[in-house]
């Protein structure tokens, strides 16, 4: 199979970016693995007490945003894709943990107030959020004086979102569930069941 100019120019350029990104902001606190790959240099927040581990061979597109706060810390394992626009962040003492082999699609969010685990070859698709912290909301004064409520989320192993999921606190969805588009998922799903709707409730099993 053949490249063309244009493919064969970008992708070395993507690879020539990674190389220099890895350079230039490697530390104690950031970490990256061989061969990774960027269409533009990633926002990087990272705070003193944070941490971010990022493996080999991993592509970021566009405009990917990355924000490590606090005493939390960050983990992306080798072969994953997270496309442009992705916002991940982690905060507190959260742990975002991103499999081997995930891929994540255009502008999804990760509200990592509280820990997140994304299983090995996880799909997301585009405009997913999930969603680990819920605002306050007794009527006593107002909800921007009340702060968050925390709560983690677990996709396992195999797992698929499809596009404009959102999955809120204390989820898990279990090794090969699948969630229909624009789906709410308040509640957790079991192995292999595939679910739809707001609220996200059980249509089938995968066959």
């Amino acid at each position: 199979m053949f490249l063309s100019i244009h493919q064969y120019y970008t992708r070395n350029i993507c690879k020539l970016k990674g190389k220099l990104f890895r350079f230039l902001v490697s530390s104690k606190n950031l970490k990256i693995g061989k061969n990774f790959q960027c269409d533009t240099f990633p926002s990087l927040m990272i705070d003193k007490n944070s941490k971010i581990t990022i493996g080999d061979n991993v592509i970021f597109k566009r405009n990917v945003e990355i924000r490590a706060h606090a005493t939390s810390e960050m983990i992306i394992e080798n072969n994953v894709k997270i496309d442009r626009g992705v916002r991940l962040l982690s905060n507190n003492n959260a742990k975002l943990h991103i499999s081997e082999g995930a891929r994540i699609g255009l502008y999804t969010v990760f509200n990592g107030g509280d820990s997140i685990f994304i299983g090995k070859k996880v799909l997301i698709s585009g405009f997913v959020y999930i969603q680990t912290s819920m605002h306050n909301h007794e009527k006593s004064k107002s909800i921007q004086e009340q702060g968050y409520s925390h709560a983690p989320i677990v996709l396992h192993d195999d797992a698929w979102l499809g596009a404009h999921v959102s999955v809120l606190p204390g989820v898990t969805i279990g090794k090969g569930g699948v969630v229909g588009s624009n789906a709410v998922v308040t509640k957790n799903v079991a192995e292999n069941e595939v679910v739809a709707g707001v609220p996200a409730k059980v249509i089938k099993e995968r066959e």
